[in-house]
């Protein structure tokens, strides 16, 4: 009987392995997560240890034993930031890993004090006005339309147009953000690049740095009340942004933002779309909106693992001794299906209370900017529910292998 547990567990490890670099064809991984959850809960994958378990996955946000800034700083040495060939792309990578999404302990929380000036309630209520201006427009133009791409015209443009609203630049520089992100993003899953990976990160970060450099130039000479000008403004008991920092910052706001705002938009229509009685619910009673949104974020976040961390001493995760220096990837899908938290976890249901789901992170990495996100997706799906006819996939939608989950496109029709 013990083997056969054993076997089970290397089974469950070579999916797991295959689901992390490959889950355009591995497909959804609920049953593995599940088979993970109940008999090796602190998985391993090409030396990486995966957690499963609603309450370990909250100890990595929470407990300060793991580090994300040296996970973050063994990336960036991975990829060359040790050997930058000029001062500009040394301050690029040093941006990079300064990042509020990259700090722990003090850092951390001094920094997050700055930035909470920016996305406090009342930024968000004003920022709200023009959000609902631009899904009225996006919502108009695909109005009438037989068929369309509901990915590309209405979930990722929305976020695009917003983050290029409140930066005050034009929506043709989201096309420079795109790939740049991509590259950045995906080499997290990665210690060991080769030699093209290193040359596409060392690329991205410096054009990143270059790009928001000049962007803050512009508004130190020329302050407004766009988001860029705020943080420059922004301050905490006297403290304020260094120059790196706050390119760091910027820079953060692209690539853990709209992306994912796009994809929750997108991946929620999807399971909608599966579940035509949450549908039909949510067009009958629109006031359910706010809670459509938070069992999107539960069910199908695009926000599947976090970034990668690390003990920085011998620890325990969820009994399974874990050494110092073990790169440690929490599992968010994996959590939000824990039956321990939730009653059901496989059903996808709009009206689910409570919803204590870990989509934004937890403890004190929980995401900034969740209430933009949210505000974003809430006033999309009303207008959806209020504003078009019935839809229906056109096609199957298929998954991009990225570290977000998410897909090419999500084509649609009127029924």
């Amino acid at each position: 009987m013990a083997d056969d547990g054993e076997s089970r567990v290397a089974a469950l490890r070579r999916d797991l392995q295959r689901a992390m670099s490959d889950q355009v064809g591995f497909g959804r991984p609920d049953s593995l997560y599940a088979e993970l959850r109940e008999i090796d809960p602190v998985s391993e994958a090409n030396g990486i240890r995966v957690a499963t378990r609603f309450e370990d996955v909250l100890t990595g946000y929470r407990d300060q034993c793991f580090s994300r800034h040296r996970q973050a700083v063994a990336e960036a040495l991975a990829h060359g930031a040790g050997n930058a060939r000029d001062e500009t792309l040394k301050l690029a990578w040093e941006a990079s890993t300064a990042m509020l999404i990259n700090a722990d302990g003090p850092d951390h929380k001094r920094l997050r004090q700055i930035l909470e000036v920016a996305f406090k309630p009342t930024q968000i209520r004003k920022w709200a006005e023009r959000i609902q201006s631009i899904t009225d427009e996006l919502i108009a133009n695909v109005s009438g339309r037989r068929e369309f791409d509901f990915l590309r015209e209405l979930a990722f443009l929305l976020p695009e147009r917003v983050i290029c609203e409140l930066m005050g630049v034009p929506l043709e520089d989201h096309g420079l953000w795109g790939k740049w992100t991509a590259d950045i993003v995906a080499a997290a899953r990665t210690h060991e690049p080769c030699p093209a990976t290193m040359k596409a990160v060392e690329d991205a970060h410096r054009n990143f740095f270059l790009y928001f450099r000049d962007l803050v130039r512009q508004r130190r000479a020329n302050m407004g009340d766009d988001l860029v000008s705020l943080l420059i403004r922004a301050e905490s008991e006297g403290d304020r942004l260094s120059e790196v920092e706050l390119l760091g910052t910027l820079q953060m706001l692209i690539e853990a933002g709209h992306e994912t705002t796009g994809n929750l938009i997108a991946n929620g229509m999807y399971e909608l779309l599966r579940h035509p009685d949450q549908y039909a619910l949510l067009r009958d009673r629109p006031e359910l909106t706010d809670a459509a949104v938070e069992e999107m974020l539960r069910y199908c976040s695009p926000a599947q693992w976090s970034l990668p961390r690390e003990p920085v001493v011998d620890v325990e995760l969820g009994g399974v001794p874990v050494q110092a220096g073990t790169p440690v990837l929490l599992s968010l899908l994996a959590a939000n299906r824990d039956p321990s938290l939730f009653d059901k976890p496989d059903s996808f249901d709009i009206q689910r209370n409570p919803n204590r789901h870990l989509a934004f992170a937890g403890g004190p990495h929980f995401c900034l900017g969740n209430q933009l996100a949210r505000t974003e997706a809430r006033i999309m799906f009303r207008g959806i529910m209020t504003r078009l006819p019935v839809l229906e996939l056109a096609e199957e939608p298929r998954l991009r292998d990225a570290f977000v989950r998410g897909y090419d496109s999500l084509r649609v029709r009127v029924t």
